[in-house]
């Protein structure tokens, strides 16, 4: 269950024919933004794994030290974080 159907549910009882349409809009939404998530994510997998290909031994180890964000991440800090 996403998080916009579990918020539909908790207003089943509550809300008028016209806010449905909001909760249709807003899966819409949400499910528009999962498939971008992960052709961004499969996109970016892909060109690290040609780096790190490239890479001699010293490069990778110093690669490996080095602080990084998950790709799923650095997706929602780029779409949803205000800059």
């Amino acid at each position: 269950m996403t998080a916009v159907e579990w918020l539909e549910e908790q207003y089943t009882k509550q809300i008028t024919f016209l806010h449905r349409e909001d909760f249709e809009q807003a899966k819409d939404m949400e499910r528009t933004q999962l498939i971008e998530c992960g052709n961004s994510c499969a996109i970016k997998q892909h060109l690290h794994n040609e780096r790190v290909n490239e890479m001699t031994m010293d490069e990778m180890l110093e690669f490996s030290k080095e602080e990084t964000l998950t790709f799923g991440e650095q997706y929602y800090n780029e779409t949803f974080k205000k800059k």
